[in-house]
């Protein structure tokens, strides 16, 4: 029971003491800063617009107007402020971006590096043609070589039929260890 009366004595003491409120300091803000205000006019600028058809409604047709725009400019501007025809220059899709130094160096660097690549590649080109026609040769020449030995080889065997003392002094294995050493 006591316990009871204390907790009931003790809830209005917490709530009091969470209520107190401790002081806060408080910065004032920064006073706001207002540009000095130079004087100032309005010059109109004048800009042709081409004929065209309105999107939403392609029945309506505008013709060529000019279309004037406000600028405010100040003072001190000179009166005349020259604009340029929008045709004077370029659209940026034609002309392209000024370059810069290492960007041309890069390119003169990938131009040597083709022109390199298009000498060795003709290089390479030559040298195969002139393989092709050495191995050409060669054919050739093996082909002549074979008809040769053939011919040698039936001259022999005539020569050995018609002369049976030379074909007796001249071991059969020598021949043919000649005729398999020879050919390839």
């Amino acid at each position: 029971m006591i316990m009871r009366h204390v907790s009931i004595l003790l809830m209005p003491l917490l709530v009091v003491g969470c209520a107190t409120q401790r002081p806060v300091a408080v910065q004032p803000s920064p006073p706001i800063l207002v540009a000095a205000v130079v004087p100032t006019k309005v010059v109109e600028t004048p800009y042709d617009v081409r004929g065209y058809r309105e999107t939403a409604n392609p029945s309506v047709r505008h013709e060529a107007h000019a279309v004037y725009r406000r600028t405010v400019v100040p003072l001190t501007a000179s009166e005349e402020l020259a604009t340029v025809s929008r045709t004077s220059y370029p659209p940026a899709s034609i002309a392209p971006l000024p370059g810069s130094d290492e960007l041309t160096a890069e390119l003169a660097t990938q131009k040597k590096i083709t022109g390199d690549l298009r000498l060795m590649q003709a290089s390479m080109a030559e040298t195969e043609q002139r393989m092709q026609a050495q191995y050409a040769m060669l054919v050739r020449q093996s082909a002549e070589a074979l008809k040769i030995r053939e011919q040698l080889e039936a001259e022999r065997a005539r020569v050995r039929g018609a002369n049976p003392a030379v074909a007796a002094a001249t071991p059969a294995g020598a021949t043919a260890a000649n005729a398999a050493e020879v050919k390839w």
